[in-house]
């Protein structure tokens, strides 16, 4: 059972002691003792040291170095298809037209799913997918632990008449962890024009420019300006994650970024896989499957 430091803090908020537990933990040992046994149990298996296919090394390599990585779904073993995945996505898409997910303030996205995704049945394409085994050991190479599957999101984000960027389609990083990765897998073809999201290299937490327009205040994210990123950055750096259906894009989203953006008619078909530790403070809301047997590996990431 992984432990869920997001539980903690919680509870911890409700009485008003966030912010003493915050000075704590924004101390690096005290986030390495919270992931202790996950640093552990990575280091002893051999299934994280030796990985069997290279898409896995060179998926850690580019996180380590520029924050964001590019992969194909078939370069993965045991990877369902587009086309099957395709088809699982209109079925929840018809679904979410019949009874719709909240839209959570954001009226660009329609959420298809929303961590709600029950894993019944081991044969579906969506659920090979989000239980890929080597996804989930490139991920723990990066952060140098077992990590925890954390979220699962399927959407449509698409244009709206908002004739400006709102809310996440602005720059910003996520301030739950210092280091994670969520993972954008398309089921279309994805460009600037229809929803592609964009990344500044080197901003993660291993980066050379970690320390930069950093916005938060208490752990709450604050936009920064085109002004201020175009001033601070090299237009070199920045990495506007375009792809065809099948392409997958793992990023670090504590570093530099900002969702897609609809100027044109068209539509982003994504979904998104959240891994990160045991000191995350966005609590955990995917459960293991019940009626079907998972590998060791993947227990360890599933709470």
């Amino acid at each position: 059972m992984i432990f869920e430091n997001a539980l903690i803090f919680k509870i911890l908020t409700r009485l008003k002691l966030n912010k003493i537990y915050m000075m704590l933990w924004r101390k690096t040992s005290f986030r390495k003792l919270l992931n202790f046994r996950r640093i552990i149990l990575f280091r002893l298996s051999n299934n994280y040291k030796y990985p069997k296919n290279a898409v896995i090394t060179r998926v850690a390599t580019d996180l380590a170095k520029y924050g964001i990585a590019k992969a194909e779904i078939n370069e993965f073993a045991n990877m369902p298809n587009i086309v099957s995945l395709q088809r699982e996505y209109e079925e929840l898409l018809i679904k979410d037209n019949v009874n719709p997910h909240d839209r959570k303030a954001k009226s660009f996205i329609q959420r298809l799913v929303d961590d709600d995704y029950e894993f019944d049945h081991a044969e579906s394409a969506i659920t090979r997918y989000c239980l890929n085994e080597e996804v989930a050991i490139a991920c723990a190479k990066y952060l140098g632990l077992i990590p925890k599957l954390t979220s699962f999101k399927i959407w449509r984000s698409h244009q709206t008449e908002v004739a400006e960027r709102t809310a996440s389609q602005n720059w910003h990083r996520d301030y739950n962890e210092y280091q994670m990765i969520r993972i954008f897998l398309y089921f279309n073809e994805v460009n600037k024009a229809n929803g592609a999201g964009e990344y500044v290299t080197g901003t993660h937490y291993l980066g050379d420019s970690y320390s930069k327009l950093q916005d938060s205040e208490d752990g709450i994210s604050r936009y920064s300006t085109e002004e201020q990123v175009t001033n601070e950055f090299d237009s070199n750096r920045l990495v506007v994650a375009e792809g065809l259906a099948g392409t997958m894009y793992f990023v670090d989203t504590a570093g530099l970024h900002r969702g897609g953006y609809h100027p044109v008619p068209g539509e982003r078909r994504v979904s998104l896989t959240t891994f990160s530790t045991a000191a995350d403070l966005m609590e955990t809301k995917i459960r293991a499957p019940r009626n079907f047997k998972i590998s060791k590996t993947l227990k360890k990431v599933l709470v």
